[in-house]
């Protein structure tokens, strides 16, 4: 996964900390997620702006996954109290042992991992039984869209169908709880760890 100079930009900008905390984070409530006392994983969590809204609400724990260690520093400068901080991507959770997160968040950044497939497993693995993740990213509808206007050009490995994307899910031991969308661009999901032998 590599961000261009102006996707990075982007990630930057004030619509775009409105839409995590107005839009996204909201829907991620409205699905059922709880903060306060559990422990929570955020992939992608880039400079830390979601984190601030998270460990405001007291979790037990807050851990961030970003790639990018520029992005990681400004996220650590914060000082945010009971937040963690890490390097690596969202594909590769080996650093996490087993049943370690009540639910894993993800602010629209799993279009940028050609091995977004992989991270269903890797999420299987590190959720508590009946721990869930909470997603809202984009199809590759939208993407397409977006790369036409803005020629950022995203790796076309990486994109999926919001069809394509649960189905995968529930493939890989995942039943979906909830689940929302607009105009087929955005898709809001939250996938349940089922329990082994149901």
């Amino acid at each position: 996964m590599k961000l261009s100079v102006k996707e990075f930009d982007a990630m930057q900008m004030g619509w775009r900390k409105w839409y995590i905390e107005k839009i996204e984070l909201k829907t991620f409530k409205r699905f059922g997620l709880i903060i306060k006392d559990r422990d929570i994983l955020e992939i992608g969590c880039g400079n830390g702006y979601a984190a601030s809204l998270i460990t405001a609400e007291q979790p037990k724990s807050y851990t961030g996954l970003d790639i990018m260690p520029e992005q990681l520093a400004i996220a650590r400068d914060r000082g945010l109290q009971n937040a963690t901080f890490v390097e690596g991507s969202a594909d590769d959770l080996k650093r996490f042992p087993d049943g370690s997160f009540d639910a894993v968040l993800d602010f629209c950044i799993l279009h940028h991992v050609e091995g977004w497939r992989t991270f269903f497993d890797e999420a299987h693995r590190v959720l508590k039984d009946g721990g869930s993740i909470y997603i809202a990213d984009l199809s590759k509808r939208c993407i397409h869209i977006v790369d036409a206007l803005l020629h950022w050009g995203h790796a076309e490995e990486a994109l999926f169908t919001l069809k394509e994307f649960e189905a995968e899910a529930n493939k890989r031991g995942f039943k979906t709880v909830r689940r929302a969308n607009d105009l087929g661009l955005e898709g809001y999901f939250r996938f349940q760890k089922e329990e082994q032998g149901k």
